[in-house]
């Protein structure tokens, strides 16, 4: 903590926190994906929402070293002009963490697995950033709520997805039994 507010570390940055901040986070996306290419058999076993709360969760203990400035350094990589190296380093994140879920999306799934999964990370990192329960508990507790949500929601769709195919099923029944009574006349 005392090498990040020292002046010479200011002064390997040209552009001072902004950078330590977006190096800091890189550094720890690189762990990360390194973690999980290390823990993949042993991540294999879990079930999607499993390996999705543990990866979410993991990634941001990695943060707690430094969680007293987390929230100033959130606030340095939110300006516009650093905005767009930081989502790409954030995207990567979104990135590793479902491919490593076992995703394999090509479709336009690709797109909004990635955006909810985003949304769950963002709001649990937001979460973390007001909680004041020990090791972060109710953070943990949170992002459970959120990732039992998305399974249901996704339960719901496939449910969803079936009636709908039953439907048209029906449908294309009826209009072949409605022809056949017309022909029949």
């Amino acid at each position: 903590k005392a090498v990040v507010s020292t002046q010479s570390t200011g002064a390997m940055f040209k552009h001072g926190g902004v950078e330590i901040a977006l190096h800091y986070d890189k550094a720890l996306n690189q762990k990360f994906h390194e973690k999980l290419s290390e823990e993949a058999a042993l991540n294999s076993s879990l079930s999607t929402p499993e390996f999705l709360k543990y990866a979410i969760k993991s990634r941001l203990e990695s943060q707690v070293e430094y969680f007293e400035q987390w929230a100033e350094a959130l606030a340095l990589i939110m300006d516009p002009k650093v905005a767009p190296l930081a989502s790409r380093q954030f995207a990567h994140l979104i990135d590793d963490i479902l491919l490593f879920s076992g995703d394999k999306s090509t479709s336009i799934n690709w797109y909004t697995k990635r955006a909810t999964i985003a949304a769950v990370y963002g709001m649990t990192e937001l979460y973390m950033l007001q909680d004041k329960s020990a090791d972060f508990a109710d953070s943990w507790n949170f992002l459970d709520r959120r990732i039992n949500e998305l399974d249901t929601i996704v339960s719901n769709c496939k449910g969803l997805e079936e009636n709908i195919c039953n439907a048209g099923d029906i449908s294309k029944a009826a209009f072949v039994i409605a022809r056949n009574m017309l022909q029949n006349r």
